[in-house]
C-alpha cells in the first residue's frame, strides 16, 4: 500500500500547476486511496479468516479446494487468494498512477477544481 500510495500521490502532484490545486489532488488521493486501501484491509481480513481454520470441515474442504495448487497441477482458481488468478490480478495488476490520473482528469473537465 505504501508503494501505491507514493505512486499515487506523485502522480497527483505532478499535475498540479498552481498551489491552488494541492487542496483538490489531497482530496482526490485521500478519496481514492481510501476505496482501495479499505478493499486490501477487507480481502486480508478474509484471508486471515481462511489460513486459521480450526481441524475439521472447513479446513479440510480449503485444502482439498487447494490440491491442485500444493502439487503443483494446474488450476483456475483458488481460495488462497493471493495465489487464485483473479484475485491475484486484482490485487497485484492495480494501477495507483492510472486510477489517480482518471479522477484528476474527471476532476478537470468537471470544472471542479
Amino acid at each position: 500500500m505504501a508503494v501505491e500510495d507514493g505512486a499515487a500521490l506523485a502522480e497527483l502532484l505532478s499535475n498540479i500547476q498552481s498551489k491552488d490545486q494541492i487542496q483538490a489532488a489531497m482530496r482526490i488521493f485521500e478519496k481514492e486511496r481510501l476505496v482501495r486501501t479499505s478493499q486490501m484491509q477487507q480481502a486480508s481480513a478474509i484471508n486471515g479468516k481462511l489460513w486459521h481454520f480450526a481441524d475439521g470441515p472447513e479446513q479440510q474442504a480449503r485444502d482439498e479446494a487447494m490440491r491442485s495448487e500444493v502439487e503443483g497441477r494446474w488450476y483456475s482458481e483458488s481460495p488462497n487468494q493471493w495465489s487464485d488468478p483473479v484475485t491475484a490480478n486484482w490485487c497485484y495488476g492495480y494501477d495507483a498512477e492510472k486510477q489517480v490520473a482518471k479522477a484528476w482528469e474527471e476532476r478537470c473537465s468537471s470544472s471542479k477544481l
